[in-house]
Protein backbone atom coordinates (compact mmCIF):
# COMPACT_ATOMS: atom_id res chain seq x y z
CA UNK A 1 0.00 0.00 0.00
CA UNK A 2 1.18 2.21 2.73
CA UNK A 3 0.29 -0.02 8.53
CA UNK A 4 1.59 -2.75 10.07
CA UNK A 5 0.06 -5.92 9.46
CA UNK A 6 -2.58 -5.60 6.88
CA UNK A 7 -3.95 -8.50 5.17
CA UNK A 8 -1.65 -9.11 2.36
CA UNK A 9 1.87 -9.14 1.14
CA UNK A 10 3.78 -6.75 -1.05
CA UNK A 11 5.02 -2.89 -0.82
CA UNK A 12 1.91 -3.61 1.01
CA UNK A 13 -0.26 -6.46 2.57
CA UNK A 14 -3.82 -7.52 3.44
CA UNK A 15 -5.54 -4.64 2.25
CA UNK A 16 -4.53 -2.36 4.99
CA UNK A 17 -2.53 0.60 4.24
CA UNK A 18 0.37 0.37 2.02
CA UNK A 19 2.67 0.22 4.94
CA UNK A 20 3.34 -2.13 7.76
CA UNK A 21 4.24 -5.68 8.25
CA UNK A 22 1.40 -7.72 6.87
CA UNK A 23 0.38 -4.85 4.75
CA UNK A 24 3.89 -4.31 3.69
CA UNK A 25 4.32 -7.94 2.81
CA UNK A 26 1.45 -7.80 0.40
CA UNK A 27 2.49 -4.50 -1.00
CA UNK A 28 5.98 -5.73 -1.64
CA UNK A 29 4.96 -8.83 -3.49
CA UNK A 30 2.31 -6.84 -5.29
CA UNK A 31 4.95 -4.43 -6.46
CA UNK A 32 7.15 -7.26 -7.60
CA UNK A 33 4.34 -8.63 -9.70
CA UNK A 34 3.68 -5.37 -11.47
CA UNK A 35 7.18 -3.95 -11.87
CA UNK A 36 9.28 -3.67 -14.98
CA UNK A 37 12.77 -5.07 -15.23
CA UNK A 38 13.96 -2.21 -17.38
CA UNK A 39 13.26 0.70 -15.09
CA UNK A 40 16.41 1.01 -13.04
CA UNK A 41 18.21 3.66 -15.02
CA UNK A 42 17.78 6.55 -12.60
CA UNK A 43 19.28 4.82 -9.60
CA UNK A 44 22.95 4.24 -9.28
CA UNK A 45 24.60 1.14 -8.01
CA UNK A 46 24.57 0.89 -4.25
CA UNK A 47 27.07 3.06 -2.51
CA UNK A 48 27.26 5.38 -5.51
CA UNK A 49 24.67 8.16 -5.28
CA UNK A 50 22.87 9.10 -8.44
CA UNK A 51 23.49 12.51 -9.85
CA UNK A 52 21.97 15.05 -7.52
CA UNK A 53 18.49 16.16 -8.39
CA UNK A 54 19.10 19.80 -9.18
CA UNK A 55 16.09 20.68 -11.28
CA UNK A 56 13.30 22.74 -9.84
CA UNK A 57 11.00 20.83 -7.63
CA UNK A 58 8.36 20.31 -4.97
CA UNK A 59 4.91 19.76 -3.96
CA UNK A 60 2.82 21.82 -1.66
CA UNK A 61 3.30 25.45 -0.83
CA UNK A 62 6.67 27.01 -1.46
CA UNK A 63 8.83 26.49 1.59
CA UNK A 64 11.95 28.38 0.64
CA UNK A 65 13.40 31.44 2.30
CA UNK A 66 15.24 34.46 0.91
CA UNK A 67 18.38 33.28 2.68
CA UNK A 68 19.41 30.01 4.29
CA UNK A 69 18.02 29.41 7.76
CA UNK A 70 20.73 29.01 10.41
CA UNK A 71 21.94 25.45 10.66
CA UNK A 72 24.90 23.16 10.33
CA UNK A 73 25.21 19.39 10.33
CA UNK A 74 26.22 16.53 8.10
CA UNK A 75 24.43 16.83 4.78
CA UNK A 76 23.70 20.50 5.38
CA UNK A 77 25.54 23.49 3.87
CA UNK A 78 24.57 27.11 3.46
CA UNK A 79 23.20 26.33 -0.01
CA UNK A 80 22.11 22.68 -0.01
CA UNK A 81 20.27 20.14 2.10
CA UNK A 82 21.20 16.60 1.10
CA UNK A 83 18.97 13.58 1.61
CA UNK A 84 19.25 9.92 0.65
CA UNK A 85 16.49 7.69 -0.66
CA UNK A 86 17.62 4.09 -0.26
CA UNK A 87 15.37 1.59 -2.01
CA UNK A 88 15.56 -1.83 -3.65
CA UNK A 89 15.71 -1.50 -7.43
CA UNK A 90 18.03 -4.09 -8.98
CA UNK A 91 16.74 -6.84 -6.71
CA UNK A 92 17.68 -10.32 -7.98
CA UNK A 93 14.13 -11.66 -7.90
CA UNK A 94 12.32 -8.37 -8.52
CA UNK A 95 14.16 -6.21 -11.09
CA UNK A 96 13.00 -2.61 -10.98
CA UNK A 97 11.11 -3.19 -7.72
CA UNK A 98 11.11 0.31 -6.20
CA UNK A 99 12.45 2.36 -9.09
CA UNK A 100 9.32 4.52 -9.01
CA UNK A 101 10.03 5.34 -5.35
CA UNK A 102 13.47 6.71 -6.22
CA UNK A 103 11.90 8.66 -9.07
CA UNK A 104 9.22 10.21 -6.90
CA UNK A 105 11.65 11.53 -4.27
CA UNK A 106 13.74 13.12 -7.01
CA UNK A 107 10.58 14.61 -8.52
CA UNK A 108 9.60 15.99 -5.11
CA UNK A 109 13.01 17.64 -4.79
CA UNK A 110 12.65 19.21 -8.22
CA UNK A 111 9.29 20.68 -7.24
CA UNK A 112 10.67 22.02 -3.96
CA UNK A 113 13.70 23.58 -5.63
CA UNK A 114 11.51 25.22 -8.28
CA UNK A 115 9.50 26.84 -5.48
CA UNK A 116 12.43 28.39 -3.66
CA UNK A 117 14.02 25.39 -1.97
CA UNK A 118 13.75 24.16 1.60
CA UNK A 119 15.05 26.19 4.53
CA UNK A 120 16.61 28.53 1.94
CA UNK A 121 18.57 25.66 0.39
CA UNK A 122 18.37 23.52 -2.72
CA UNK A 123 17.48 19.89 -2.04
CA UNK A 124 20.04 17.39 -3.31
CA UNK A 125 18.92 13.75 -3.58
CA UNK A 126 21.22 10.74 -3.40
CA UNK A 127 19.16 7.96 -5.02
CA UNK A 128 20.72 4.69 -3.92
CA UNK A 129 19.85 1.13 -4.91
CA UNK A 130 19.89 -1.27 -1.92
CA UNK A 131 19.49 -4.27 -4.23
CA UNK A 132 17.37 -6.14 -1.65
CA UNK A 133 20.68 -7.22 -0.07
CA UNK A 134 21.37 -6.98 3.70
CA UNK A 135 25.05 -6.06 3.36
CA UNK A 136 24.43 -3.58 0.58
CA UNK A 137 21.57 -1.99 2.51
CA UNK A 138 23.70 -1.60 5.63
CA UNK A 139 26.60 -0.11 3.68
CA UNK A 140 24.20 2.32 2.00
CA UNK A 141 23.00 3.53 5.40
CA UNK A 142 26.57 3.91 6.66
CA UNK A 143 27.40 6.02 3.63
CA UNK A 144 24.26 8.12 3.99
CA UNK A 145 25.05 8.70 7.67
CA UNK A 146 28.28 10.38 6.63
CA UNK A 147 26.95 12.58 3.83
CA UNK A 148 23.18 13.07 4.14
CA UNK A 149 21.03 15.08 6.52
CA UNK A 150 18.28 12.45 6.62
CA UNK A 151 16.90 9.32 4.95
CA UNK A 152 13.71 10.08 3.04
CA UNK A 153 11.36 7.52 1.48
CA UNK A 154 13.44 4.48 2.49
CA UNK A 155 12.20 1.18 1.02
CA UNK A 156 14.94 -1.33 1.82
CA UNK A 157 13.31 -4.66 2.60
CA UNK A 158 16.52 -6.52 3.43
CA UNK A 159 17.80 -4.00 5.97
CA UNK A 160 18.37 -6.34 8.90
CA UNK A 161 20.17 -4.08 11.37
CA UNK A 162 19.20 -0.62 12.57
CA UNK A 163 22.53 0.00 14.31
CA UNK A 164 23.87 2.24 11.53
CA UNK A 165 20.71 4.35 11.70
CA UNK A 166 20.40 4.56 15.48
CA UNK A 167 24.13 4.99 16.11
CA UNK A 168 24.79 7.48 13.32
CA UNK A 169 26.90 10.39 14.57
CA UNK A 170 26.13 14.01 13.80
CA UNK A 171 28.68 16.69 12.92
CA UNK A 172 29.61 17.01 16.59
CA UNK A 173 30.38 13.31 16.86
CA UNK A 174 27.29 12.55 18.95
CA UNK A 175 25.54 9.24 18.18
CA UNK A 176 22.02 10.71 18.00
CA UNK A 177 21.00 8.72 14.90
CA UNK A 178 19.91 9.83 11.46
CA UNK A 179 16.22 10.60 10.91
CA UNK A 180 14.73 7.76 8.84
CA UNK A 181 11.47 8.75 7.16
CA UNK A 182 10.61 5.36 5.71
CA UNK A 183 8.18 4.79 2.88
CA UNK A 184 8.13 1.12 3.86
CA UNK A 185 9.30 0.04 7.32
CA UNK A 186 9.58 -3.69 6.72
CA UNK A 187 9.70 -6.10 9.64
CA UNK A 188 9.61 -5.43 13.36
CA UNK A 189 13.22 -4.15 13.51
CA UNK A 190 12.37 -1.28 11.19
CA UNK A 191 8.82 -0.75 12.40
CA UNK A 192 9.79 -0.53 16.05
CA UNK A 193 12.95 1.54 15.57
CA UNK A 194 12.81 4.83 17.47
CA UNK A 195 14.68 6.79 14.77
CA UNK A 196 12.25 5.63 12.09
CA UNK A 197 9.12 7.63 11.28
CA UNK A 198 6.85 5.75 8.92
CA UNK A 199 3.55 7.50 8.34
CA UNK A 200 1.68 4.24 8.76
CA UNK A 201 2.94 3.98 12.30
CA UNK A 202 4.97 1.48 14.25
CA UNK A 203 2.10 0.00 16.32
CA UNK A 204 3.32 0.75 19.86
CA UNK A 205 1.16 -2.06 21.23
CA UNK A 206 2.98 -4.64 19.13
CA UNK A 207 6.42 -3.13 19.64
CA UNK A 208 5.95 -3.24 23.41
CA UNK A 209 4.68 -6.82 23.42
CA UNK A 210 6.49 -8.48 20.49
CA UNK A 211 8.71 -10.58 22.76
CA UNK A 212 5.79 -11.94 24.74
CA UNK A 213 4.17 -15.30 24.07
CA UNK A 214 1.09 -13.59 22.65
CA UNK A 215 1.89 -10.15 21.19
CA UNK A 216 -0.83 -7.53 20.81
CA UNK A 217 -1.54 -6.17 17.32
CA UNK A 218 -3.44 -3.02 16.37
CA UNK A 219 -5.74 -3.70 13.42
CA UNK A 220 -7.95 -1.65 11.13
CA UNK A 221 -11.50 -3.02 11.03
CA UNK A 222 -13.43 -0.12 9.51
CA UNK A 223 -13.50 -1.79 6.13
CA UNK A 224 -14.82 -5.05 7.59
CA UNK A 225 -17.56 -3.17 9.43
CA UNK A 226 -18.64 -1.29 6.31
CA UNK A 227 -18.76 -4.46 4.23
CA UNK A 228 -20.86 -6.13 6.93
CA UNK A 229 -23.22 -3.14 7.00
CA UNK A 230 -23.77 -3.54 3.27
CA UNK A 231 -23.99 -7.34 3.38
CA UNK A 232 -25.36 -8.54 6.76
CA UNK A 233 -24.35 -12.05 7.71
CA UNK A 234 -21.10 -12.21 5.76
CA UNK A 235 -19.21 -15.49 6.14
CA UNK A 236 -16.22 -16.86 4.33
CA UNK A 237 -12.45 -17.14 4.33
CA UNK A 238 -9.14 -15.30 4.31
CA UNK A 239 -6.00 -16.33 2.40
CA UNK A 240 -2.56 -15.50 3.80
CA UNK A 241 0.84 -15.48 2.13
CA UNK A 242 3.12 -18.49 2.71
CA UNK A 243 6.20 -17.11 0.92
CA UNK A 244 7.49 -14.86 3.69
CA UNK A 245 8.24 -16.26 7.16
CA UNK A 246 6.39 -13.56 9.09
CA UNK A 247 3.41 -13.24 6.75
CA UNK A 248 1.20 -15.65 8.65
CA UNK A 249 2.16 -14.13 11.99
CA UNK A 250 1.31 -10.64 10.82
CA UNK A 251 -1.71 -11.35 8.64
CA UNK A 252 -3.63 -13.74 10.86
CA UNK A 253 -4.22 -11.09 13.58
CA UNK A 254 -5.87 -8.89 10.96
CA UNK A 255 -8.01 -11.77 9.77
CA UNK A 256 -8.85 -12.63 13.35
CA UNK A 257 -10.00 -9.06 13.91
CA UNK A 258 -12.28 -9.40 10.88
CA UNK A 259 -13.82 -12.60 12.19
CA UNK A 260 -14.33 -10.96 15.58
CA UNK A 261 -16.30 -8.19 13.89
CA UNK A 262 -18.85 -10.78 12.78
CA UNK A 263 -17.61 -12.36 9.56
CA UNK A 264 -18.04 -16.05 10.34
CA UNK A 265 -15.23 -18.34 9.21
CA UNK A 266 -16.14 -21.04 6.70
CA UNK A 267 -14.19 -24.28 6.91
CA UNK A 268 -10.68 -23.65 8.26
CA UNK A 269 -11.30 -19.93 7.88
CA UNK A 270 -7.68 -19.07 7.13
CA UNK A 271 -5.92 -20.68 4.17
CA UNK A 272 -2.32 -20.34 2.98
CA UNK A 273 -1.15 -19.80 -0.61
CA UNK A 274 2.04 -18.80 -2.43
CA UNK A 275 2.47 -15.91 -4.78
CA UNK A 276 3.96 -18.39 -7.25
CA UNK A 277 0.99 -20.77 -7.18
CA UNK A 278 -0.67 -21.54 -10.55
CA UNK A 279 -4.40 -21.14 -11.01
CA UNK A 280 -4.90 -24.86 -10.38
CA UNK A 281 -3.78 -24.31 -6.78
CA UNK A 282 -6.87 -22.15 -6.29
CA UNK A 283 -9.23 -25.05 -7.01
CA UNK A 284 -9.44 -26.36 -3.39
CA UNK A 285 -10.09 -22.86 -2.03
CA UNK A 286 -12.82 -22.15 -4.56
CA UNK A 287 -14.40 -25.55 -3.94
CA UNK A 288 -14.40 -24.87 -0.19
CA UNK A 289 -16.11 -21.54 -0.84
CA UNK A 290 -18.71 -23.23 -3.06
CA UNK A 291 -19.46 -25.91 -0.45
CA UNK A 292 -20.06 -23.29 2.22
CA UNK A 293 -21.82 -20.82 -0.04
CA UNK A 294 -19.26 -18.26 1.16
CA UNK A 295 -20.22 -14.62 0.79
CA UNK A 296 -16.81 -13.15 1.72
CA UNK A 297 -13.27 -13.89 0.51
CA UNK A 298 -10.16 -11.83 1.32
CA UNK A 299 -6.88 -12.55 -0.46
CA UNK A 300 -3.71 -11.20 1.17
CA UNK A 301 -1.20 -13.12 -0.94
CA UNK A 302 -0.55 -10.90 -3.98
CA UNK A 303 -2.74 -9.13 -6.55
CA UNK A 304 -1.81 -11.72 -9.22
CA UNK A 305 -2.95 -14.42 -6.82
CA UNK A 306 -6.30 -12.65 -6.47
CA UNK A 307 -6.57 -12.55 -10.26
CA UNK A 308 -6.07 -16.32 -10.41
CA UNK A 309 -8.52 -16.86 -7.57
CA UNK A 310 -11.19 -14.76 -9.28
CA UNK A 311 -10.61 -16.51 -12.60
CA UNK A 312 -10.98 -19.93 -10.99
CA UNK A 313 -14.13 -18.83 -9.18
CA UNK A 314 -15.55 -17.61 -12.48
CA UNK A 315 -14.61 -20.90 -14.13
CA UNK A 316 -16.29 -22.96 -11.40
CA UNK A 317 -19.33 -20.72 -11.18
CA UNK A 318 -18.72 -19.75 -7.55
CA UNK A 319 -21.25 -16.93 -7.54
CA UNK A 320 -22.22 -16.73 -3.86
CA UNK A 321 -19.41 -14.30 -2.87
CA UNK A 322 -20.70 -10.78 -2.32
CA UNK A 323 -17.46 -9.19 -1.09
CA UNK A 324 -14.03 -9.97 -2.57
CA UNK A 325 -11.41 -8.04 -0.60
CA UNK A 326 -7.88 -7.64 -1.92
CA UNK A 327 -4.64 -6.09 -0.68
CA UNK A 328 -3.96 -2.41 -1.28
CA UNK A 329 -1.53 -3.42 -4.01
CA UNK A 330 -4.53 -4.41 -6.12
CA UNK A 331 -5.09 -0.72 -6.72
CA UNK A 332 -2.82 -0.88 -9.78
CA UNK A 333 -3.43 -0.67 -13.50
CA UNK A 334 -1.97 -4.11 -14.17
CA UNK A 335 -4.59 -5.63 -11.85
CA UNK A 336 -7.28 -4.38 -14.21
CA UNK A 337 -5.51 -5.35 -17.41
CA UNK A 338 -4.55 -8.86 -16.26
CA UNK A 339 -7.76 -9.55 -14.35
CA UNK A 340 -10.25 -8.29 -16.91
CA UNK A 341 -13.88 -9.10 -16.19
CA UNK A 342 -12.91 -11.74 -13.63
CA UNK A 343 -11.87 -9.12 -11.05
CA UNK A 344 -14.99 -7.01 -11.39
CA UNK A 345 -16.42 -6.21 -7.96
CA UNK A 346 -13.13 -6.61 -6.07
CA UNK A 347 -12.66 -4.16 -3.16
CA UNK A 348 -9.38 -2.54 -2.13
CA UNK A 349 -8.76 -0.99 1.30
CA UNK A 350 -6.66 2.16 1.06
CA UNK A 351 -5.14 4.70 3.43
CA UNK A 352 -4.57 7.30 0.71
CA UNK A 353 -7.04 9.01 -1.55
CA UNK A 354 -7.68 6.91 -4.67
CA UNK A 355 -4.88 8.50 -6.68
CA UNK A 356 -5.84 7.27 -10.14
CA UNK A 357 -9.15 9.09 -10.07
CA UNK A 358 -8.54 11.95 -7.61
CA UNK A 359 -4.98 13.14 -8.14
CA UNK A 360 -6.05 16.10 -10.28
CA UNK A 361 -8.20 17.42 -7.42
CA UNK A 362 -5.25 17.48 -4.99
CA UNK A 363 -2.67 20.14 -5.97
CA UNK A 364 0.17 18.46 -4.08
CA UNK A 365 -0.48 15.13 -5.74
CA UNK A 366 -1.13 16.69 -9.14
CA UNK A 367 2.26 18.44 -8.96
CA UNK A 368 4.24 15.24 -8.60
CA UNK A 369 2.15 13.37 -11.18
CA UNK A 370 2.93 16.13 -13.66
CA UNK A 371 6.63 16.01 -12.80
CA UNK A 372 6.67 12.23 -13.19
CA UNK A 373 5.03 12.43 -16.60
CA UNK A 374 1.65 10.86 -15.79
CA UNK A 375 -0.35 8.97 -13.22
CA UNK A 376 0.86 5.56 -14.45
CA UNK A 377 4.32 6.46 -13.16
CA UNK A 378 2.96 6.47 -9.60
CA UNK A 379 1.97 3.45 -7.51
CA UNK A 380 1.19 2.70 -3.87
CA UNK A 381 4.85 2.18 -2.95
CA UNK A 382 6.13 5.34 -4.58
CA UNK A 383 3.23 7.30 -3.11
CA UNK A 384 4.36 6.09 0.33
CA UNK A 385 7.82 7.55 -0.36
CA UNK A 386 6.26 10.80 -1.59
CA UNK A 387 4.23 11.12 1.59
CA UNK A 388 7.45 10.70 3.60
CA UNK A 389 9.16 13.39 1.50
CA UNK A 390 6.26 15.72 2.32
CA UNK A 391 6.65 14.81 6.00
CA UNK A 392 10.35 15.72 5.81
CA UNK A 393 9.50 19.02 4.11
CA UNK A 394 6.92 19.82 6.80
CA UNK A 395 9.24 18.87 9.67
CA UNK A 396 12.15 20.93 8.33
CA UNK A 397 9.86 23.92 7.85
CA UNK A 398 8.66 23.59 11.46
CA UNK A 399 12.19 23.18 12.78
CA UNK A 400 13.19 26.43 11.05
CA UNK A 401 10.08 28.20 12.34
CA UNK A 402 11.03 27.19 15.88
CA UNK A 403 14.18 29.32 15.66
CA UNK A 404 17.59 28.15 16.63
CA UNK A 405 19.73 25.93 14.45
CA UNK A 406 18.53 23.48 11.82
CA UNK A 407 20.27 20.22 12.77
CA UNK A 408 19.47 16.55 12.80
CA UNK A 409 18.60 16.95 16.47
CA UNK A 410 16.17 19.83 15.83
CA UNK A 411 14.58 17.75 13.05
CA UNK A 412 14.26 14.81 15.43
CA UNK A 413 12.60 17.10 17.99
CA UNK A 414 9.89 18.09 15.52
CA UNK A 415 9.35 14.49 14.45
CA UNK A 416 9.04 13.40 18.08
CA UNK A 417 6.66 16.12 19.22
CA UNK A 418 5.03 18.23 16.49
CA UNK A 419 3.86 15.83 13.78
CA UNK A 420 0.76 14.70 15.64
CA UNK A 421 -1.79 15.36 12.89
CA UNK A 422 0.05 15.04 9.58
CA UNK A 423 -2.10 14.54 6.47
CA UNK A 424 0.30 15.18 3.54
CA UNK A 425 -1.93 17.96 2.21
CA UNK A 426 -4.95 15.66 2.19
CA UNK A 427 -3.32 12.65 0.52
CA UNK A 428 -3.79 10.67 3.74
CA UNK A 429 -6.01 11.07 6.78
CA UNK A 430 -4.64 12.92 9.80
CA UNK A 431 -1.97 10.75 11.42
CA UNK A 432 -0.05 11.01 14.70
CA UNK A 433 3.39 10.31 13.29
CA UNK A 434 5.14 11.60 16.40
CA UNK A 435 3.35 8.99 18.48
CA UNK A 436 4.13 6.24 15.95
CA UNK A 437 0.38 5.67 15.76
CA UNK A 438 -1.68 4.07 13.03
CA UNK A 439 -4.28 6.31 11.51
CA UNK A 440 -7.85 5.02 11.79
CA UNK A 441 -8.58 6.57 8.39
CA UNK A 442 -9.39 4.45 5.35
CA UNK A 443 -11.10 4.51 1.96
CA UNK A 444 -12.68 1.62 0.07
CA UNK A 445 -12.48 1.40 -3.70
CA UNK A 446 -13.98 -1.24 -5.97
CA UNK A 447 -13.45 -2.45 -9.52
CA UNK A 448 -16.60 -1.56 -11.41
CA UNK A 449 -16.85 -2.22 -15.15
CA UNK A 450 -13.10 -2.40 -15.50
CA UNK A 451 -12.35 0.82 -13.59
CA UNK A 452 -11.51 1.71 -9.99
CA UNK A 453 -14.34 3.56 -8.25
CA UNK A 454 -14.44 5.09 -4.78
CA UNK A 455 -17.31 3.48 -2.88
CA UNK A 456 -16.81 4.60 0.73
CA UNK A 457 -16.83 7.33 1.87
CA UNK A 458 -18.44 8.57 -1.32
CA UNK A 459 -17.15 12.15 -1.40
CA UNK A 460 -13.80 12.68 -3.15
CA UNK A 461 -10.91 13.50 -0.85
CA UNK A 462 -12.61 12.16 2.28
CA UNK A 463 -11.80 9.33 4.69
CA UNK A 464 -13.59 7.37 7.39
CA UNK A 465 -11.48 8.26 10.43
CA UNK A 466 -13.55 6.96 13.34
CA UNK A 467 -11.34 6.03 16.29
CA UNK A 468 -13.32 2.80 16.62
CA UNK A 469 -11.85 1.64 13.32
CA UNK A 470 -8.79 0.46 15.26
CA UNK A 471 -8.95 -2.52 17.61
CA UNK A 472 -6.32 -4.62 19.35
CA UNK A 473 -6.00 -8.36 18.86
CA UNK A 474 -3.85 -10.94 20.64
CA UNK A 475 -1.69 -12.89 18.23
CA UNK A 476 -2.81 -16.16 19.73
CA UNK A 477 -6.48 -15.24 19.75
Amino acid sequence: MVRSRSRGAGGAARGRPFWVTGTVIAIVLAAAAGCSSSSSSSATASGSPAAASSAPASAGAASGAASAAPGSDLGLTSTTIRVAVIADVNAPANPGLFQKSLNVVKAWAEIVNANGGLAGRQVVVDAIDAQENPNTSLNDVIQACQQDFALVGTEALALSSMSAIDGCKNAQGQAIGIPNLAGIAFGSLQQCDTATYAVQGNDPAYCASQKSASPTHTEQVGDYRWLISQNPGLHGMWIYNTDLPNARVTQIPSYTAGSQQGIKKDGAGFYGASGTDPQSAMIPVVQAAKRSGSTFVADGVTPPNMVLLRREAQLQGASSVKAWLCVAGCYASYFLTTGGSAVNGTYQTMTTIPFFTEYAKNPTLAAVVSKLGGINNLDSNSLASYVEALLFQDAVTKAVANGGQLTRESLFKVLRTEETSFNADGIIGATNVSGHQFSPCFVLTQVQNGQFQRVYPSAAGTFDCKASNLVTVQQGA
